[in-house]
């Protein structure tokens, strides 16, 4: 039985719960260490249940609570040597607490979840998703601040139950917003962030594939709404003969706190 629940995800923070009878792992800590554990609390998650942290990248709405967070915790924590490096030079690891460098495609154990980074364009240091598996044959995947979906990332997310796909701003609002141009720009890169209508495209190939759920995250305050997100990949989606409640189950994860918990 797998168990999947965002805690935060936005352009302001991130972090998502996903796990099983035994347990479960976060992913990414882009919040305050109060703040997660409050919305792990307000979903009836046992903390100390809580068996490790993976992170996806270094940029700070994925990395703000980690020093807090595992000294509270003690769980170590799995990410690229990139991003330990750069935590550790700027004394956000704890002594005593345990580093796990991840090598995308290489898959880890803890407990009874199989998880599988995978790498993905993003201007970071480096910059990953991950897939979980579980015993009964489940899959679930985290892939956001992805800058654009290749055939590697495409192949890492076919055939898993849930992902969670960025969905980060809306065209025409970037194109009308408020930031600057170079900004724009490098949102709009092939190593900054996933359109709505990108999301709605990468989204159809899954459920084609046997995705049954998506839940688009990492929204811009600025240049999107959730309403304006599920409204344009749901649109595209029936556009591509994809029915809602029939083909696929699509949610929209809040930006600042828990999302709904997911059984699967």
């Amino acid at each position: 039985m797998a168990r999947f629940c965002t805690l935060f995800s936005g352009s302001s923070g991130n972090s998502t719960y996903i796990g099983s009878g035994s347990g479960g792992i976060l992913v990414d800590a882009g919040v305050s260490c109060k703040a997660i554990l409050e919305a792990l609390d307000g979903r009836g998650i046992d903390r100390a249940g809580i068996r490790a942290l993976f992170l996806t990248h270094e940029h700070i709405d994925h990395v703000k609570g980690v020093r807090v967070l595992l000294k509270k915790l003690g769980i170590p924590v799995y990410a690229s040597r990139e991003t330990l490096d750069f935590l550790e030079e700027r004394g956000q690891l704890p002594e005593g607490v345990p580093t796990r460098e991840i090598t995308p495609g290489v898959t880890v154990q803890v407990e009874e979840m199989a998880v599988t980074p995978f790498a993905t364009s993003h201007d970071s240091l480096s910059s990953c998703g991950y897939t979980v598996s579980l015993p009964d044959g489940r899959r679930l995947a985290v892939a956001t601040d992805l800058g654009h979906v290749d055939n590697g990332v495409h192949a890492a997310l076919r055939g898993c139950d849930l992902v969670l796909l960025e969905a980060n701003y809306d065209e025409g609002m970037l194109r009308c917003g408020p930031y600057p141009y170079p900004l724009k720009r490098r949102i709009a890169s092939d190593s900054g962030h996933l359109s709505n209508l990108h999301s709605a495209g990468e989204a159809g190939r899954l459920i084609a594939e046997g995705t049954t759920r998506v839940v688009l995250g990492h929204l811009s305050k600025e240049n999107n709404s959730p309403l304006l997100a599920r409204e344009t990949v749901r649109s595209e989606l029936a556009l591509a003969g994809l029915r809602e409640g029939s083909d696929f189950l699509l949610e929209v994860a809040p930006r600042s706190g828990p999302g709904p918990m997911t059984i699967l």
